[in-house]
């Protein structure tokens, strides 16, 4: 189909609804000027798109400041999507097992352009303990998880990632993010020194194909004060035991 063969049957303010409907995921609140500032819109269009998300109960509203926010009923329907997801309910068994011998938060992520999206978790029962919500999109630099889902998927630009310092220890350009990469492909397993979240730490191990690629992977976290040192070459046989049975079951 040519390009403008596409384009007539394309809605475009559907395109502009998801816009707005993802913008607004990223942010804990926006006004409507602030959505037709970061858009683009004009404030009426953005306005009645925003009504009618709300009519929808997608997206509600602070009654004090008037600012919207993304409604529960988005995260239900994200829920309902990632439980059809045949890897989930594949790891479900094996990210219990591990759970049960590791006593730590365990988690299941898979690949969506440069983000690593959080499948699956099951969360320590330690009163000290730092989580990530199933559903976050996390850049895939600055994760465990996403940087074994990166050192094992070769069609990924990372020279054109715009790297943001979220800690002191983020990676912060393509020269050190190769550099790592290169390091996970010979290790095969990726840690996450607190490069996302101060105090918290992940190593991840990818689930690889045939073809040696990786289709999702899977963490252990805790936090940084947690983690003796001399306790990652446990967790990565641990994490290494049930990326292969995941992978046996996943590729019979």
């Amino acid at each position: 189909m040519k390009n403008n063969e596409l384009d007539r049957n394309i809605i475009k303010s559907v395109i502009k609804v998801f816009a707005i409907l993802e913008i607004l995921a990223e942010h804990e609140k926006l006004g409507v000027s602030e959505l037709s500032e970061i858009t683009g819109f004009g404030k009426s269009t953005t306005h009645r798109m925003l009504n009618t998300l709300k009519y929808l109960n997608y997206v509600d509203q602070d009654p004090e400041t008037d600012d919207y926010f993304v409604s529960i009923k988005l995260y239900e329907l994200g829920n309902k999507v990632a439980n059809k997801i045949p890897i989930k309910k594949i790891a479900r068994p094996h990210l219990e097992n591990l759970f049960n011998r590791i006593n730590e938060t365990v988690n299941l992520g898979i690949l969506d352009n440069q983000s690593v999206i959080y499948l699956d978790k099951i969360v320590s029962k330690e009163p000290l303990r730092i989580e990530l919500d199933i559903g976050l999109k996390v850049p895939i630099y600055s994760s465990a998880l996403g940087k074994t889902l990166a050192a094992f998927n070769y069609d990924i630009d990372i020279e054109n990632i715009k790297y943001v310092k979220y800690t002191a220890n983020t990676i912060s350009s393509y020269e050190e993010f190769n550099k790592e990469l290169e390091k996970i492909r010979k290790q095969g397993y990726a840690f996450d020194n607190e490069e996302y979240i101060k105090g918290l730490v992940c190593i991840a191990v990818p689930i690889l194909n045939s073809n040696q690629e990786a289709v999702a992977s899977v963490s252990i976290s805790l936090p940084a004060a947690r983690l003796d040192e001399g306790d990652i070459g446990y967790y990565v046989t641990e994490l290494k035991k049930c990326t292969k049975n995941i992978k046996g079951d996943l590729f019979p």
